[in-house]
């Protein structure tokens, strides 16, 4: 069995790009100028993955502000005459990261417009790779009609919200599903959010729907808590790849569940220790021996995004080694 080694989030900005990007809030800088400077950096990315031999591809996604905002600003979800830009500043507590969070103030609905911009053109077909928020991660962090005033959620309207976004979701997976190999949802509120519980059979339609006639691979990724508590029904999901943050996970309790193909989280987005590419290869062999999955993948355990740029690329530079030690076994 081949181990693979690839991105699952949005890339961390150099320190030119990120005091380009202050300086254009500040009325300091233009837009294009700090356009220019982003592509640069995408082609660097693309080059550095291509390097290291990772499996998959990604763009980087440093023209994201936030993993939500772009699939907001396309589907409109925004105060009337306003936009996503303008949604409010709001802490996600679980991980101290802020975003905008979306405003679904009516019924949800893709008019057939592109969601994300991508940049494949600059990856070779086989390779490519397209990261998206899934329905439930995007439904539970946005505000709307689906919440009480005190963010609790009205059952009925979220689960209306939730199958409405994997529509909108599905729309988009299918537009792509022609020019990449892989889509992957994140799932960043699944594995800590006290209601998920109450909607098993809904979030596991929500990916039926965003993920149906999907030509590529798909993925779930779930981090910021603990996904062996939704054993054995986690690996029901309608996805063919399952990703998992073992640094919040107990991953003792998947030994003996023939799980599908595992996405393992094996560097720590959440601290700038670098790993080493020994330590990496040793831990994933032995959840690989004990686990038995039907494949194994090594990724981060949460996108990189709050790390330095120059940590960030230290860590995939020990992954895909570690990589390397385990297929060379």
């Amino acid at each position: 069995m081949k181990a693979e080694a690839y991105l699952n989030g949005i890339f961390p900005r150099s320190e030119k790009a990120l005091e380009s990007g202050s300086s254009l809030l500040k009325g300091r800088e233009t837009k294009e100028n700090f356009s220019r400077i982003l592509e640069k950096e995408t082609l660097g990315i693309i080059e550095l993955q291509e390097n290291l031999g990772l499996d998959y591809i990604t763009d980087g996604q440093l023209f994201w502000h936030d993993f939500l905002r772009p699939v907001a600003a396309a589907l409109g979800l925004h105060e009337e005459n306003g936009n996503a830009d303008e949604n409010p500043v709001t802490r996600q507590v679980y991980t101290n990261t802020f975003y905008r969070k979306p405003l679904i103030l009516r019924k949800v609905k893709n008019s057939g417009k592109r969601l994300v911009d991508t940049r494949f053109n600059l990856i070779k077909k086989g390779r490519r790779k397209i990261i998206l928020p899934s329905p439930f991660a995007f439904a539970y962090l946005s505000d709307g009609f689906h919440k009480n005033e005190n963010g609790s959620i009205k059952k009925d309207a979220f689960i209306e919200v939730l199958l409405d976004l994997a529509e909108a979701l599905n729309q988009e997976v299918k537009r792509l599903s022609d020019e990449v190999s892989f889509i992957q949802f994140n799932e960043p509120c699944l594995a800590y959010a006290p209601e998920t519980g109450l909607l098993q059979e809904s979030i596991k339609e929500s990916l039926r729907i965003a993920a149906k006639d999907a030509k590529p691979i798909t993925s779930l990724h779930l981090y910021n808590g603990d996904a062996s508590r939704f054993l054995p029904e986690l690996l029901d999901l309608p996805v063919d790849r399952i990703g998992i943050d073992p640094y919040t996970t107990d991953i003792k309790k998947f030994i003996g569940t023939s799980p599908k193909f595992l996405e393992l989280g094996a560097i720590n987005s959440k601290n700038s220790l670098i790993e080493e590419p020994g330590a990496i290869a040793n831990y994933a062999g032995q959840a690989l021996e004990k686990i038995r999955p039907k494949g194994l993948a090594l990724v981060p355990n949460r996108p990189l995004e709050l790390l330095p740029q120059e940590i960030a690329i230290q860590k995939i530079e020990n992954l895909a080694k570690a990589a390397q030690i385990l297929n060379s076994k």
